[in-house]
């Protein structure tokens, strides 16, 4: 999927949340308990995501460079790397 279409997709989503709270404020009961099923849902998958971690944080000066690598899984971090170049 694209941003654009994820974007596209993200705001018909909060178009239709808004439009079952607002049904469900009109006093209808049903669309009520599809609006607090719905606000618990989307509170279940934020409360579920990945949270980041900030392993380093520093300014590069110029010249200076940044490798990122990535260690297979039960590699000790001490380790050195066999395919650095």
């Amino acid at each position: 999927m694209t941003m654009t279409s994820m974007r596209v997709l993200g705001g018909l989503r909060d178009c239709a949340f808004r439009s079952v709270w607002k049904r469900a404020r009109s006093g209808s009961g049903v669309w009520l308990g599809v609006a607090i099923a719905a606000s618990g849902l989307k509170l279940l998958v934020r409360l579920s995501r990945r949270k980041s971690e900030v392993v380093y944080r520093g300014e590069l000066a110029p010249g200076e460079r940044l490798t990122i690598e990535h260690l297979p899984h039960g590699c000790e971090p001490d380790d050195p790397p066999t395919d650095h170049v």
